[in-house]
């Protein structure tokens, strides 16, 4: 995912990087969606252990597409070892590398950066916090114990954010260009955070406090229905919020955006 959205900051301009970002996100939160019922009908019908068979599958073949198929997209003359070369030096063909995965932490100490990671840290925990409970609140209280029908409720989130990432995508384009448009052409980075504002204060915490009262309060049918309701506005919501931070990050990180 940091990968991906670094790749799109390398080879798409400012006002079409959101959209960019949002189709990359629908894309690969499309697994988000059709993992939970494929996942609980295999383990109702199989074994759970099938589906990691699957993947590791699945995981190879990309891997392989990845290492003979994908082309470098960092700009000309940005990369040190093309200064190296220009200076006429040899690399060898292999040598060991060592890279630190704390380093990266240390990007924190810019304090634009600390709080939109925490936010969007926040933000991402609603999606658990409705997700890995789930059979034992809407699982429990509306005594549901099929595992496929349960699988098909945790898709919603999933199918949540399939909606809402091209649709943020787009959205954060226009703002930063109507923005950029107001001050003449000046462009601040910030611009692309604003409708990121909206998704946290209005349908992420509504949704959660609504699936809350409505597990607790509201039996049968109509129940199950606010619930299901809830978990598909939170993976609205989440990606919503979560899509222009990531964007935002690549705007203003753009020579260290991975």
């Amino acid at each position: 995912m940091a990968l991906g959205a670094a790749v799109i900051g390398d080879i798409y301009k400012l006002e079409e990087r959101g959209q960019a970002i949002g189709v990359f996100s629908a894309a690969s939160l499309f697994g988000c969606a059709v993992a939970p019922p494929l996942g609980s009908i295999t383990a109702a019908h199989s074994s759970w252990r099938v589906m990691q068979v699957y993947l590791g599958v699945l995981g190879f073949c990309a891997f392989i597409c990845i290492v003979f198929c994908f082309p470098e997209t960092s700009h000309p003359g940005s990369r040190g070892v093309e200064r190296i070369l220009a200076e006429g030096k040899r690399i060898p063909t292999w040598r060991p590398i060592f890279i630190n995965p704390l380093q990266p932490l240390w990007l924190l100490r810019y304090p634009n950066l600390l709080a939109v990671s925490v936010a969007g840290c926040l933000v991402l925990l609603t999606d658990y916090v409705m997700m890995v409970p789930l059979p034992y609140t809407i699982g429990a209280r509306y005594n549901i114990t099929n595992e496929v029908a349960l699988g098909a409720y945790f898709s919603l989130i999933g199918i949540g954010n399939m909606i809402g990432a091209p649709l943020v995508g787009r959205l954060s384009d226009r703002v930063v260009l109507k923005w950029r448009e107001k001050r003449g052409g000046m462009w601040y980075p910030e611009d692309r955070l604003r409708p990121a504002l909206f998704a946290a204060l209005v349908p992420i915490p509504l949704s959660v406090l609504f699936s809350g009262l409505a597990v607790r309060y509201i039996p049968r049918n109509f129940g199950l229905v606010v619930n299901l309701c809830c978990l598909l506005l939170n993976g609205f919501g989440v990606v919503f919020a979560l899509n222009p931070c990531s964007a935002y990050n690549v705007d203003v990180m753009h020579s260290r955006s991975a």
